[in-house]
Formats: C-alpha cells, sequence, structure tokens
C-alpha cells in the first residue's frame, strides 16, 4: 500500500501509512498512561502493563490495537504536538496545553508569521510556535543560556522540527530580530525587555507572556502600560476533566489547577 501524501508543514515529519525504524510513537494503555517511544530494531520497552518489542512494531498501520506480553492491549497512535511537547527532556518548567492553544490564538499566529520566543527553556513551545507558523514563517528563540539553547534545539529534532526555527544566544536588553509579527516570553523577568520588544514589534503586533506569580504579572502588566502598549490583560486557565461513565459522571477528583498567569498586549502608535 503506497504511503499517504505528505501533508504537514515543511520542516516537520512527513506521514506515512506505517510505522518505521525511527518514528516517534505514542503508546497508549487501557488504563490512560501514555508512553512517547522512538522505536528502534532490536530494541523493547517496560512498563506496567507489559513489554513491547520494537521490531513488532515495525511495519503496523498507526493506531493497531497491540497485544503486550502480559496480554493487556495498547495503542499504537501517532503523537500530536502536545504529546511531544509534554514529554520533552527538561530542565524548566513548559507551558500546557490548555495554556499553548490560547497564546497560538491570542497572538494571532498562522502560516508565514514571524514570532519571537525569548527564553527557550526546553523548547517545548518553540515545537507548537514552529508548527503555527509554517509554511512560510519563522521563529527566532532566544536564550541568554547555552545549554538550554542546546536542549531545546535537540528537543526540536527529535520531534521531527527540521526547519523554521533559529536559535539565538542573547543577553537581556540586547537587539532582537526586527519586523516580527508576534513576540512571547517566557522569562521571570519579562518588563525589562520591553522595549526592544516594541522596536521588533510592527504596528498591531501581539505580545504574550506566562509568568507564575501575580507580583510578576502585576508589575508587568503596568509596565506594559508604561511602554505604550494597548489592550493588556491577564488570565489564568482551568481545565477540569469529567468523568463521563453511564449513570456515574462526575468531576475528577485531581485537576490541572494553577500553571501560568498569561498576559496579553498589542503594540500601538
Amino acid at each position: 500500500m503506497p504511503s499517504k501524501p505528505d501533508v504537514r508543514p515543511p520542516g516537520t515529519e512527513p506521514v506515512t501509512e506505517t510505522i518505521r525504524a525511527g518514528d516517534q510513537v505514542l503508546l497508549a494503555l487501557e488504563d490512560g498512561k501514555t508512553f512517547l517511544i522512538r522505536i528502534d530494531r532490536g530494541k523493547r520497552h517496560s512498563s506496567h502493563r507489559g513489554t513491547v518489542d520494537h521490531d513488532n512494531v515495525i511495519g503496523r498501520d498507526w493506531g493497531t490495537t497491540l497485544t503486550l506480553n502480559t496480554g493487556a492491549a495498547a495503542f499504537l497512535l501517532r503523537p500530536r504536538w502536545i504529546d511531544k511537547m509534554m514529554k520533552v527532556h527538561r530542565r524548566t518548567n513548559i507551558m500546557y496545553p490548555k495554556d499553548v492553544a490560547f497564546l497560538l490564538a491570542d497572538l494571532d499566529l498562522g502560516p508565514g508569521s514571524r514570532v519571537i520566543e525569548i527564553g527557550s527553556g526546553s523548547g517545548a513551545m518553540t515545537q507548537a510556535l514552529v508548527g503555527a507558523v509554517l509554511p512560510g514563517g519563522a521563529v527566532f528563540s532566544y536564550d541568554r543560556r547555552e545549554d538550554f539553547l542546546e536542549l531545546a534545539e535537540r528537543n526540536c529534532r527529535l520531534a521531527g522540527v527540521r526547519t523554521g526555527v533559529e536559535f539565538r544566544a542573547r543577553g537581556a536588553g540586547e537587539e532582537l530580530e526586527p519586523d516580527v509579527d508576534a513576540v512571547f516570553c517566557d522569562i521571570p523577568e519579562p518588563w525589562v525587555e520591553l522595549q526592544v520588544i516594541g522596536e521588533a514589534l510592527r504596528g498591531s503586533g501581539r505580545f504574550a507572556a506566562g509568568t507564575p506569580t501575580y507580583n510578576q504579572a502585576e508589575r508587568l502588566a503596568v509596565a506594559l502600560g508604561e511602554h505604550g502598549f494597548a489592550l493588556v490583560r491577564t488570565v489564568e486557565i482551568l481545565v477540569r476533566e469529567i468523568l463521563a461513565r453511564a449513570g456515574r459522571t462526575r468531576p475528577a477528583h485531581r485537576m490541572i489547577g494553577h500553571t501560568q498567569l498569561l498576559t496579553t498586549a498589542v503594540k500601538v502608535t
């Protein structure tokens, strides 16, 4: 059977009908646990529900149900970008999908957009930004630490992101790539960058930042007004899972509560 045509943006891995050696696979178990594994010949993956031989995965169709050595079932799924984000090798906190989806929409990113990321971190948010702006767009990801840049670049490469991003070393307050549509900040003191961010953004360009504390969000909101930004607002997004079961549907006992306070604004002149 021929492979499906490549429908993904240039710079990301193509869609194929079957699983190949070297592919990343999301192994999903019946209890909801998931594992992102790279398929390599001769290797195996062990979990609390059983063992998967990689050689037994190669050549199977995406979406196949596999029986483990214990008799438990596992599903061989094509990983989404949010799966790759949440399972990156990390040294810093990462943005959660609930926050990322809001940010991509608020920054108005699409094919052809040019966006700056200040704070490459582990490259999780970078992957989402690249996916939003390709084809035709570009992400310029800055960090002051070379080890973070190397980690972010490696995680992007493992996730199949091959083009669409440039990683650059930079200190606070230094010049940024000019004439961009949006800027996202994930650093402890984003207010110190507002002068150069304003110079880099096009008119009506969008700004967003994630901060963990109310004190940081308050200081950033005040500073944005002082630097001539408009429509400043801060939101927090909460997601509660519902256990939908016949005759006994109820909220889950646990939820992802506070992650980041998201502050957004627009450049005006």
